[in-house]
């Protein structure tokens, strides 16, 4: 005859202690207490959302990679900057790189790392790791990374859905989708506001936009219409058409020159493109620049300097595109573009005369 005590006893599908049922009647209990049965549903939870953590070591891996780029500049810019962004870079790249490893860790188990393993390169106990990079904390990080609004910087290009814009958004009247490299633009705005001598609260009043938005875009976290640009580099001091070509990269869109437009408006937009670069890189002394050009084009050196000054520079019409290229990629530039941009001067460019081809 069985024995009743064994008979009432159960396995606990969590802890796996076999513990005996309180009422001997009715459906068999799964779990020897509420804490059991609360770490058993955390499990299922986990499993049922269970992350994709190499797309999100990948994803928060460029976040990384954008936020140290930000501390580096932020740290060696010759122009005094506002005492506590170098300070804010570096505390958001701590939170980065938190999250990297959390999702790093996981990665390696799924891969065939043992705790062991991983506890020798953190230098963390076994333990330690096993309490903070469980699969449910770090699927909880993961899922509160997603919850926030995403900042430009970490979200993939490819990834980002184009949302619509309203009519006459752009600085020729189109509705540019949402998407394209950003950290140029973001740049050259951060530049533009130390050039100009003015705290980034003082720019943000002249320019009717709040302070903290304008260390959010000059950052690169958060994308400007190009109204907010305009009215951001006027309050610099700045002439808007340096930053055209820059925000029509960063909306993936090309800034179309109309068929009758005269000399005077393509070079503007020439020397817009390339003086946006220039900015974008805290405008390095021209004669570095110049270094960059082959050996048979140095002569063109003063036609670079012009190009890069505010004034209109007529004879960048005559400038070759061995010259141009050189620049461009000097300045970190797209030549795709510039050399679209090249193209168009050198079809309206005056040519010169017989004296000037003769004498210079």
């Amino acid at each position: 005859m069985p024995d009743s005590r064994s008979a009432d006893q159960v396995e606990c599908q969590n802890c796996r202690i076999r513990f005996v049922r309180k009422n001997p009647t009715g459906r068999r209990p799964k779990y020897c207490s509420a804490q059991c049965r609360s770490a058993a549903f955390r499990v299922r939870s986990a499993d049922s959302q269970e992350a994709d953590f190499s797309r999100e070591a990948e994803r928060i891996g460029q976040a990384v990679a954008t936020r140290a780029r930000m501390v580096a500049q932020s740290s060696s810019l010759p122009v005094p900057s506002w005492p506590l962004e170098p300070l804010r870079h570096s505390v958001a790249l701590k939170r980065e790189l938190e999250d990297f490893i959390a999702v790093s860790v996981r990665e390696a188990l799924d891969r065939g790392a043992r705790w062991q393993d991983i506890a020798a390169v953190t230098s963390m106990t076994v333990s330690q790791l096993q309490s903070q990079y469980s699969t449910v904390q770090v699927s909880k990080a993961v899922e509160a990374r997603r919850g926030r609004r995403p900042r430009q910087p970490v979200v993939p290009a490819a990834e980002v859905a184009p949302k619509p814009a309203a009519a006459g958004d752009g600085p020729d009247g189109q509705s540019p989708p949402r998407w394209g490299g950003r950290d140029a633009l973001a740049r050259a705005l951060s530049h533009l506001q130390r050039f100009s001598g003015q705290p980034v609260r003082a720019v943000a009043v002249q320019a009717g936009l709040s302070p903290s938005y304008v260390y959010r875009f000059t950052a690169g976290e958060r994308h400007p219409s190009w109204a907010t640009v305009r009215s951001f580099v006027l309050a610099c001091d700045g002439d808007p058409d340096d930053l055209v070509d820059l925000w029509n990269a960063a909306n993936g869109q090309e800034r179309q020159t109309p068929p009758d437009a005269g000399f005077e408006t393509v070079l503007a937009r020439f020397q817009g493109a390339m003086r946006g670069l220039h900015l974008a890189q805290a405008r390095p002394d021209p004669d570095i620049l110049i270094s960059a050009l082959p050996k048979g084009h140095r002569h063109e050196s003063a036609v670079i300097r012009s190009v890069l000054a505010p004034s209109p520079a007529r004879q960048a019409g005559q400038l070759s595109w061995e010259a141009t290229e050189a620049l461009a990629e000097a300045l970190h530039g797209d030549s795709d573009r510039i050399h679209r941009h090249w193209t168009a001067l050198r079809a309206v460019a005056p040519r010169p005369s017989i004296l000037t081809q003769a004498f210079g």
